[in-house]
């Protein structure tokens, strides 16, 4: 009985120094690296031989008899599920391995206490081995894979996804449709229906999706990601016959193209993150974009975070409104991304003119949060006059 008390005290002991890693990416059974990572733990087990019936002892029978414990807790999913399911994260799991550990101890010599604290020990010392990138993150890493450009992580949260792109938060779950609307409902407001439209950028897929979910309909949508490969991962679900996806340097299509459109969508990653993405803000650029757009059409630019970099929004705005065109700017907090912010820009219209297009339409999308009082308070810019203006209208009333 000592032998097994000692066994279970070793386990929990080595295990739980370091279990608030491991409840994150191995407690959760759903990944092969995950089922090995327990097979090497209880490997051990094997080794280990119940007695029950002495007319079989030292045989095969009583061999495959020892793989109980080992068999019982890797291959039943549906009770891994249920007992991750109740407990906080593998808590009711530890106790169900610990208890196996007090049975199997019964029948232990000291010298087979060697094998439990050897393989333990390992994975102690390199708990990530089985996800090179999951030591960047506290959270279960379930994809991790490398593109021409870069290097896509899906990480796992409750029942929530965060997709990171070279290590930077790119979209979540919590909310994505947030960011997919106010991106893009303050243009489709303001543009025509069976529009041209050209994406530039959008790899993480939000806004495909939410204009899809939108159901507005355009004559064409061509999409020019800066990372092909990220943007198909995040789109294979949908009909990719809607669209037309380019694989082409984002400068040189730009420039090449003979399309003009009704509306251009700038959504590239992070912006200000390297010379690369910083150049498509430069006026250069934007000059040539204008140019490929028709005489009433839209250019629409997300901006990142505008706390983190105010001088890149100041100057991509001052730069627009240079050039005498309406330019109306606005921005949102999403909570896991920060502030972001937006600038669209109108060929056809005047800034006075584009601002109460955009207070005045009404058109009706399919949205969670989006609204008339939602496109206002984004186009304050958190100025306190709106708020204090929405309170003296709620005392009116």
């Amino acid at each position: 009985m000592k032998k097994s008390i000692l066994t279970s005290f070793i386990f929990l002991g080595l295990t739980g120094s370091w279990y608030h890693h491991l409840s994150a990416y191995f407690f959760e059974f759903r990944t092969p690296h995950q089922i090995v990572f327990w097979f090497f733990i209880l490997l051990p087990l094997i080794a280990l031989r119940f007695l029950p019936i002495s007319s079989f002892k030292n045989n095969i029978f009583s061999f495959f008899i020892s793989l109980w414990p080992t068999t019982m807790i890797l291959l039943s999913y549906p009770l891994t599920q249920y007992l991750i399911g109740i407990s906080d994260h593998g808590l009711v799991w530890i106790n169900v391995i610990a208890l196996s550990s007090v049975l199997v101890g019964m029948q232990l010599k000291m010298k087979w206490l060697i094998l439990p604290i050897f393989a333990v020990s390992i994975v102690w010392i390199i708990p990530y081995n089985f996800a090179p990138n999951q030591k960047n993150y506290t959270e279960n890493v379930i994809l991790s894979i490398t593109t021409r450009k870069g290097v896509i992580d899906q990480v796992l949260w409750k029942d929530d996804q965060w997709t990171y792109y070279n290590g930077r938060l790119s979209t979540a779950t919590p909310d994505q449709s947030m960011y997919g609307e106010a991106t893009l409902y303050p243009l489709l407001q303001v543009l025509p229906e069976k529009a041209k439209i050209l994406i530039i950028g959008g790899d993480n897929g939000v806004i495909i999706q939410q204009l899809k979910t939108s159901k507005y309909r355009y004559q064409s949508l061509h999409i020019l990601p800066y990372d092909l490969d990220f943007l198909h991962h995040q789109i294979k679900d949908l009909d990719l016959d809607f669209m037309t996806l380019i694989d082409q340097n984002i400068s040189s299509y730009v420039e090449t193209t003979p399309l003009y459109f009704d509306a251009i969508i700038i959504d590239l990653f992070n912006p200000a993150g390297s010379l690369e993405m910083s150049a498509f803000m430069k006026p250069y650029f934007t000059k040539k974009l204008l140019s490929k757009l028709n005489i009433t059409g839209f250019l629409l630019t997300q901006m990142g975070d505008v706390y983190k970099q105010p001088k890149l929004f100041k100057n991509y705005k001052n730069q627009i409104t240079s050039l005498n065109y309406g330019t109306v700017p606005y921005h949102l907090q999403i909570p896991t991304i920060g502030q972001m912010g937006w600038v669209l820009v109108s060929k056809g219209l005047s800034t006075a003119q584009l601002t109460h297009a955009l207070k005045s339409s009404h058109k009706s999308f399919d949205s969670r949060w989006w609204n008339d009082d939602a496109m206002a308070m984004m186009m304050s810019m958190g100025k306190q006059a709106y708020f204090m203006e929405k309170e003296r209208s709620i005392n009116r009333n």
